[in-house]
């Protein structure tokens, strides 16, 4: 799983890849899954977007899933699969990002709108999956606080 705003609404979004095909000869596989986005509404509920929606279609045994950036500062989601092709995804809409140092834990965004929003950094995202550590910016942010292992902070300000 990947948590991140993809729609740009301020709100954070879910995108899921799935099936697994090691189960038992007599139990069978887990394949009715195609991956799926979860649109978020910021008060903890998710809408489940169509295929067509969201543009994600993952089919096949979904081993991992992680965020990277392109050398050109594009946002992309890769999806692998067990002995299949590796899946890129390109996140249409421009965003700005902020690289986060190896030592950042956390930050804290702040919106236009005076909403805050605290996002944490790891070293590995969800099952064997370790995302690139950065930071996800849209036009609504107004400021971010990044706050490193040692307790110190820096602030980004956006007009």
């Amino acid at each position: 799983m990947v948590v991140n705003d993809f729609d740009g609404d301020g709100n954070l979004d879910v995108l899921i890849n799935g099936n697994d095909y090691s189960t038992e000869v007599s139990t069978g596989s887990y394949d009715a899954f195609n991956g799926l986005l979860l649109k978020g509404d910021g008060k903890g509920g998710f809408t489940p977007l169509t295929i067509l929606q969201s543009g994600i279609y993952i089919v096949g045994d979904g081993k991992g899933l992680v965020k990277l950036l392109s050398a050109s500062g594009d946002y992309l989601t890769a999806a692998s699969q067990h002995k299949d092709v590796l899946k890129l995804f390109k996140l249409k809409k421009k965003t700005k990002t902020v690289k986060v140092s190896p030592d950042d834990v956390s930050a804290i965004l702040k919106f236009k709108n005076g909403s805050i929003q605290k996002e944490e950094f790891y070293y590995g995202n969800s099952f064997l999956s370790q995302s690139g550590r950065f930071l996800t910016i849209n036009e609504n942010v107004s400021e971010v606080q990044i706050k490193n292992s040692k307790g110190n902070n820096r602030r980004i300000s956006f007009n």
